[in-house]
């Protein structure tokens, strides 16, 4: 018997994205699987729906949902966590797109192992330019992750990447498991998301690029919040990631040099007490990171002189 799954577009005031995205999933590949999508809008305008009432989603396996009120984000994320009833489950984004391959090579494998959840890899690219891609992690074959600490860890800098979170598909009955009501309590909750699976078993994560993961001025990853990078580190922190690691110095410099350019021109902030804070750690841990060597690694691994793990 068929395993079915569920792709969910999570959808917000993105129309002009949304549709490349929706046909990169239409054309998966549904042979070994009941394949059902779902396109979860939680919008404020009529765009999205104005775009899908020129599709005859009545002769496709595309369900449209749209969410009035507007949901907050972690309600849109309950939302579905609630309502998906297949076997597997993918979280997709109105801004991304799926590799024609993504569901012929991911659900064997999720049915095939103890796997409870299993990421892929992905080719990186910025707004519309499909011709500078970058991948988001460098495991040359399938990574097994059985603890949190190790999980975590690859989120630091310098451990290789990590797996886009809109790559993921999860095995529902354990997703169900997870409690609600303490996971998406910052910007990285989405780490603090995937981290609870191995509470249930094993995370894998492939080296086959199956999505392309859109960065571009809308994206949560365009902007820089110091206290929920510093919420991230103290969950890390909490299972067991050391924090007198180079990995974790590296992590905090590169958030508080990210934030500090984003405040625009140096003479203009210089009497604000919080960039004086920042640009005083900035300036006294200069040379200690010049004179470690994990922190030239990282600059070599970056332009690609040596090879990752």
């Amino acid at each position: 018997m068929k395993k079915t799954l569920q792709i969910y577009i999570l959808s917000c005031d993105r129309a002009n994205l949304l549709e490349e995205a929706l046909e990169s999933v239409l054309v998966q590949d549904d042979s070994e699987v009941d394949l059902e999508i779902v396109v979860s809008d939680n919008s404020k305008t009529n765009a999205v729906q104005n775009l899908l009432s020129s599709y005859s989603l009545s002769k496709t396996k595309v369900r449209y949902i749209r969410h009035l009120p507007q949901l907050s984000q972690e309600e849109h994320f309950y939302n579905i966590m609630d309502q998906c009833t297949a076997d597997y489950l993918v979280m997709f984004h109105d801004d991304d797109i799926m590799h024609p391959d993504y569901v012929k090579v991911m659900c064997p494998i999720l049915t095939d192992s103890n796997l409870v959840a299993l990421g892929c890899n992905g080719f990186q690219f910025r707004d519309k330019s499909l011709n500078n891609f970058k991948k988001m992690h460098h495991c040359k074959s399938l990574k097994i992750f059985n603890n949190k600490k190790d999980f975590l860890e690859c989120y630091l800098v310098s451990n290789g990447g990590v797996a886009p979170y809109p790559g993921y598909i999860y095995k529902t009955e354990y997703l169900k498991k997870i409690p609600l009501t303490s996971l998406r309590s910052s910007k990285h909750g989405d780490v603090v998301f995937l981290s609870s699976f191995i509470d249930f078993g094993s995370i894998g994560w492939l080296p086959d690029a199956l999505i392309y993961y859109r960065i571009h001025s809308s994206s949560s990853s365009s902007s820089e919040n110091i206290l929920d990078r510093k919420l991230l580190l103290r969950f890390m922190f909490s299972q067991g990631v050391d924090p007198r690691s180079t990995p974790v110095f590296l992590y905090i410099y590169l958030y508080y040099l990210n934030w500090l350019r984003q405040q625009g021109s140096f003479f203009l902030n210089i009497y604000k007490w919080r960039y004086k804070i920042v640009a005083k750690f900035i300036l006294f841990n200069f040379f200690s990171l010049l004179s470690t060597s994990y922190f030239w690694r990282t600059v070599l691994k970056k332009l690609r002189i040596i090879k990752y793990n």
